[in-house]
C-alpha cells in the first residue's frame, strides 16, 4: 500500500501556475492571508499551498516567525498553509499588497505582473496547489510553514530539477497546452517535494511523514489504508506487526498525536467526503464502503465531526 499516494488522491490535489512576475529593483510585495488569497484568486477551496520559483535574478522572502531567506535562480519556496509573506529585492522594505497589481479576473492567459523601480530584474513563477478542506489533520500538521529548496545550487532529485526547468520554460514560452502541462508539472513537483521532506526528517521527529519512515507505524498505516472498511482493533493491528498492544498504541500516538482507531475514524470520514463529492452513491452504500455497520452509525459519526449529516453536507458541497 502506497499510503502517501492514497492520501494525495483522496484529498484531490490540483495545481497550476497562476501568474509570473517581472519585478525590478526597488520592489516589495506582500501576499494576503489564505482566506483572502482564495477570494482574490476565485479559488474553489480555501486550502491553498502557494509556491514561487525564481526564474531569473534574486529576491528575499520574509515570513513571520522565520528568518529572512535569500532566493536565487532555480530556488523553490513553498508555503504549505498559504501563509501571508513578503517578497522583496532587499529585506526590510515596506511592501504593497500583490492584489494592487493583479489584473481583474478572468485571466485568459497567464498574466505578467510588472512592478518596480527599473533596477536589477527578478522573474518569479508563482503558482498554487489546492485540495479539499482537510479533515485529515495528521497530514496537514506534518508540513513546516515554509519549505525552501535551492534546486540549482545543491544536489537534489533529478525529477525535481527537471521539473523546475520545464515549469520555468513552459511559463515563459506560453505555448498552446501550457496550462494543462503546468498543472501536471506543479502537482508532480509537490509530490517530489514531499518525498524530499521524508528523506530529511530527523530521528524521533513527530509528524505524519515521519510516521511513514517508522518501522512499526508505517506497517500499521499500510494496513489501515489498504482495508479502511475492516473492523480493526489495536490488538489485531499489534498482532499483525509483531509488537505488543501497549507498544503500538504508545508509538503510534507519539508520532501522530492520536491513537490508531481515532486515526482510522478520521481517514474513513475523509474517504466518505471524497465519495459524497465524486459519486452519486447512496449514503447507506458509502457508509458500508468506509466501514460503518449501519447508515445511522455513519450519520452520527459524520455529524459529530463535521457538524451536519452527510446528506446535508453533500447538498451544500454541490456546485451552484
Amino acid at each position: 500500500m502506497d499510503v502517501l499516494s492514497d492520501v494525495l488522491q483522496v484529498i484531490r490535489l490540483s495545481g497550476g501556475v497562476r501568474f509570473r512576475t517581472e519585478y525590478s529593483a526597488s520592489w516589495s510585495i506582500e501576499t494576503p492571508s489564505p482566506s483572502k488569497l482564495a477570494a482574490l484568486l476565485q479559488a474553489p477551496s480555501q486550502r491553498i499551498v502557494s509556491f514561487h520559483i525564481v526564474a531569473e535574478g534574486t529576491c528575499w522572502v520574509k515570513l513571520d516567525g522565520c528568518p529572512d531567506q535569500k532566493l536565487s535562480k532555480g530556488d523553490i519556496i513553498v508555503f504549505p498553509y498559504g501563509s501571508s509573506h513578503i517578497l522583496s529585492d532587499q529585506p526590510g522594505k515596506s511592501p504593497i499588497p500583490v492584489g494592487d497589481i493583479l489584473p481583474p479576473q478572468p485571466w485568459l492567459e497567464i498574466p505578467v505582473l510588472k512592478y518596480g523601480g527599473g533596477g536589477a530584474p527578478t522573474q518569479l513563477v508563482c503558482g498554487f496547489l489546492m485540495c479539499d478542506e482537510l479533515l485529515f489533520n495528521p497530514f496537514l500538521q506534518s508540513l513546516p510553514v515554509l519549505i525552501h529548496i535551492p534546486v540549482f545550487a545543491e544536489p537534489t532529485s533529478p525529477l525535481l530539477e527537471t521539473g523546475v526547468h520545464y515549469i520555468i520554460q513552459e511559463t515563459l514560452s506560453d505555448r498552446p497546452g501550457s496550462n494543462c502541462l503546468l498543472a501536471r508539472l506543479t502537482e508532480l513537483m509537490f509530490v517530489e517535494i514531499l518525498r524530499n521532506q521524508m528523506q530529511q526528517i530527523a530521528d524521533h521527529q513527530i509528524s505524519w511523514l515521519a510516521a511513514l519512515n517508522d518501522a512499526i507505524v508505517s506497517q500499521v498505516l499500510n494496513l489501515l489504508h489498504a482495508r479502511p472498511e475492516y473492523n480493526w482493533t489495536v490488538t489485531e493491528l499489534a498482532n499483525q506487526v509483531g509488537v505488543s498492544r501497549s507498544t503500538l498504541a504508545t508509538h503510534f500516538t507519539q508520532l501522530l498525536g492520536q491513537p490508531p482507531i481515532q486515526y482510522l475514524t478520521q481517514w474513513r470520514l475523509q474517504l466518505a467526503v471524497n465519495l459524497l463529492k465524486s459519486t452519486d452513491a447512496s449514503i447507506a452504500k458509502i457508509a458500508a464502503q468506509v466501514g460503518y455497520e449501519s447508515e445511522a452509525a455513519f450519520n452520527r459519526a459524520f455529524k459529530r465531526h463535521l457538524g451536519v449529516p452527510p446528506a446535508t453536507w453533500r447538498l451544500k458541497s454541490l456546485p451552484l
